[in-house]
């Protein structure tokens, strides 16, 4: 009996080790499940409350939801998701000297986004309504990637959202929570992720009156958003100017 037991014993032990390891195991990775999926939800939060303030982007958004569609509209939106994406990038990955110099070099970005904002108002203003579906058409398949690319650059060389990462990330202290590349690259897609629910919201909206709209209206909204748009790049231009 005394062998049996003396042989059992450490058996018992190791496997009683065993076990513990694993339960320890399987809560320290319930734990930081817990914490990645929190964190993403920050980052989801953080990238949808960027991307709502009502801008010079929005403005286009709406407008090309209206008038060209659905598709047209969200690639717009997606062209400033990707813009917020890439300063969240800068922003996690040890690269926050980089927003810095790049803000204090605010002054001449400011004069570029003012000067691309008041292009695009005078091309909205002059644009003239088309009544052809076929045409539009065209003009989807035609402008994607300089929609897309337009509300990048807009978003990229606006001093506000560079100034917008740096007080949320720098407030919510967002980048000391992140311990690894894949916390970093978690928080980063649920900047994207947040952004692009905004924006897959407002161009949804938008397009519901994509064919409800007849061309004389249309022509109104354009010369309305060109000097929305345009104004917004006069006062950026103005303010720098005077700065």
């Amino acid at each position: 009996f005394f062998k049996i037991f003396s042989f059992y014993s450490p058996t018992c032990k190791a496997f009683s080790l065993i076990l513990c390891s694993c339960t320890e195991l399987d809560e320290r990775s319930s734990r930081e499940a817990c914490l990645d999926f929190i964190l993403a939800l920050k980052a989801i939060g953080i990238g949808f409350s960027i991307a709502a303030p009502v801008g010079p982007v929005a403005m286009l958004c709406i407008h090309r939801s209206l008038k060209k569609g659905w598709m047209l509209g969200f690639c717009t939106g997606i062209g400033a998701a990707c813009a917020d994406t890439l300063y969240a990038a800068i922003a996690v990955f040890g690269l926050s000297a980089a927003l810095t110099a790049l803000f204090d070099k605010s002054a001449w970005l400011q004069l570029v986004c003012g000067l691309f904002l008041i292009i695009i108002g005078i091309r909205l203003f002059r644009e003239k309504p088309t009544e052809s579906a076929n045409q539009k058409q065209d003009l989807k398949a035609h402008h994607l990637a300089g929609d897309w690319l337009s509300a990048f650059l807009i978003t990229l060389f606006n001093p506000a959202t560079i100034l917008a990462f740096m007080a949320v990330f720098g407030g919510l202290k967002i980048a000391d929570g992140v311990a690894n590349p894949v916390d970093g690259f978690t928080t980063v897609g649920g900047v994207f992720i947040g952004a692009s629910i905004w924006w897959l919201g407002l161009t949804t909206v938008a397009a519901v009156f994509h064919h409800q709209i007849r061309p004389k209206t249309m022509g109104r909204i354009n010369r309305l958003m060109g000097l929305v748009v345009g104004g917004l790049g006069l006062i950026a231009t103005a303010d720098w100017a005077i700065g």
